[in-house]
């Protein structure tokens, strides 16, 4: 009977000292929970906007209007009156070559057209000035018609030495100097126009289907990559190349300091259908699926979601959040449900730049 009550009493301290251990536990769980400090987390706002898809794309600056100015007569270049990168206007003259020959040749055609004339004059006296026919006979007679034909081609082969620049622009590739020798058709340099530039590129396959004309884009140039340039798509060529490859054109609204033969690249603005936007930081993946993390009352709260297309920057929620979601941006890899956290001022310093 003894040992039976003895028996029962351990029972009963084992049991008091039990619910005592669990209830010291819990109370230091929580004294534990207390003294965590809170993550610092940095945040941004989900918004429910369109949804900018960006595509890229590296090219060629190229004028859009640039002609070769060739020669039209041969001989010695006796005058030139530019330089590369020489702005000239439409109709200056821009050199000259030897033409002693030609005013000669001019003088001579004028001098045959006169005595043509004079002949001409003589052959139709007593003829009706109303027939036609006759006064087309004598003037042929008198060899006025061509005496006409080679005064105008003694003319021209007079202009054909005087170089005059077709348009406004800047010279470029200026392949001869004055006093050398030139042959008809032979380049002399070429003339574009700087207000009008186009991005010669290339895009991927794949993002044909994205692009269309009228699009704006983000034209950064190699030699300029402290500058972003506007632009729109202005052409399309509908072919893929062997390189899966579709070359593209586009407009520049700006030039300054930009030069034919550039290398560029560009990123080309989709806008898609609203959904909810979020910095493409604020995505983690835990167990193989998609998670954000928002903060509701100083706490995290993981939030499974449904992700879109993704632009390098921004991503698409298609489900799983709100419009106003405030949502974690920075130490998300390791933050738990039900975290404390608390959001980091912003940089002042770095958000005036």
């Amino acid at each position: 009977m003894k040992r039976l009550f003895f028996i029962s009493v351990c029972f009963l301290l084992c049991l008091a000292c039990k619910d005592q251990k669990v209830e010291v536990e819990e109370v230091d769980q929580e004294t534990l929970r207390k003294q965590v400090q809170p993550t610092e987390v940095k945040v941004a706002t989900a918004e429910y906007r369109p949804f900018e898809f960006l595509v890229s794309a590296t090219g060629t600056i190229e004028s859009e209007y640039e002609l070769e100015i060739i020669f039209e007569g041969s001989g010695y270049l006796q005058e030139l009156s530019i330089g590369n990168g020489q702005r000239v206007k439409k109709g200056q003259v821009i050199g000259q070559l030897q033409n002693e020959k030609e005013k000669f040749a001019i003088e001579k055609a004028e001098t045959a057209y006169k005595k043509a004339l004079v002949q001409f004059k003589d052959d139709s006296l007593g003829y009706s000035r109303h027939n036609d026919e006759m006064l087309s006979n004598l003037s042929l007679k008198s060899g006025l018609v061509d005496a006409e034909i080679n005064l105008r081609e003694a003319k021209i082969n007079l202009e054909n030495t005087i170089i005059k620049s077709p348009s406004d622009g800047i010279i470029v590739d200026l392949a001869s100097k004055e006093g050398s020798l030139v042959s008809a058709g032979k380049v002399l340099c070429s003339i574009y126009n700087d207000k009008n530039l186009t991005l010669t590129a290339k895009i991927l396959e794949p993002d044909f289907g994205y692009i269309k004309r009228g699009l704006v884009a983000d034209i950064f140039p190699l030699a300029r990559r402290d500058q972003a340039f506007l632009a729109t798509v202005n052409e399309i060529n509908p072919r893929v190349d062997e390189d899966g490859m579709v070359q593209i054109e586009l407009k520049l609204n700006q030039s300054e300091g930009l030069l034919p033969g550039m290398s560029a690249s560009a990123i080309i603005r989709v806008p898609q259908e609203r959904h909810i936007i979020v910095p493409r930081e604020a995505v983690v993946i835990k167990q193989g699926k998609s998670v954000i993390f928002t903060v509701v009352n100083g706490e995290s709260q993981w939030k499974y979601v449904e992700i879109g297309l993704d632009n390098g920057t921004d991503v698409e929620v298609l489900d799983g959040l709100k419009d106003g979601d405030q949502v974690v941006l920075t130490n998300n890899i390791q933050l738990a449900h039900a975290a404390k956290v608390s959001i980091a001022q912003a940089d002042l310093t770095n958000s005036n730049q």
